[in-house]
């Protein structure tokens, strides 16, 4: 009897196992894990544009320097939120990492207002507010010719 249950509970933890693999498989095919705001402003500095996989999602992580809201219309909701990181390279200086990540949609129209209210909510987000973004990248084109690089953001989490 302790032998058949033996079997069972090694095949279920095999199973489990297999499991597992497989969902962590079907998740680095979606999300690129290892993309940090560190490496993308590198990439995004050095313009290997090419290099950046926009076919999968970021999950990034920052303080927010700033936000610039181009169109409050909730319908076409579009602003601008630069996304920093930073750490302490040795003792006396500090590396400041950049990444501006786009928001559309009425979504995000309630999360960066136009117009700051006088008393914002905790769901407002405002500067040196820390955000988790997940996001894919992408190149932002204006009328001038010029571009932008920018994580266009699915979901904020502060």
């Amino acid at each position: 009897m302790r032998t058949v249950a033996a079997a069972l509970l090694l095949l279920l933890s095999a199973s489990v196992m297999a499991q597992d693999v497989m969902g962590v498989d079907a998740f680095d095919g979606v999300v690129d894990f290892s993309m940090t705001t560190k490496r993308l402003h590198g990439l995004i500095e050095t313009e290997p544009w090419e290099e950046i996989d926009n076919n999968r999602f970021f999950i990034l992580q920052g303080s927010v320097a700033s936000t610039t809201v181009l169109d409050p219309n909730p319908e076409s909701y579009f602003a601008l939120v630069e996304l920093v990181d930073s750490e302490w390279i040795g003792l006396e200086q500090i590396g400041i990492y950049r990444v501006q990540v786009l928001l559309t949609g009425p979504e995000f129209a309630a999360l960066v207002p136009a117009r700051m209210p006088r008393d914002p909510g905790p769901e407002i987000i405002q500067t040196n507010d820390e955000l988790l973004v997940v996001g894919r990248f992408g190149i932002l084109e204006f009328t001038d010719g010029s571009q932008l690089p920018v994580v266009q953001a699915y979901h904020i989490r502060k």
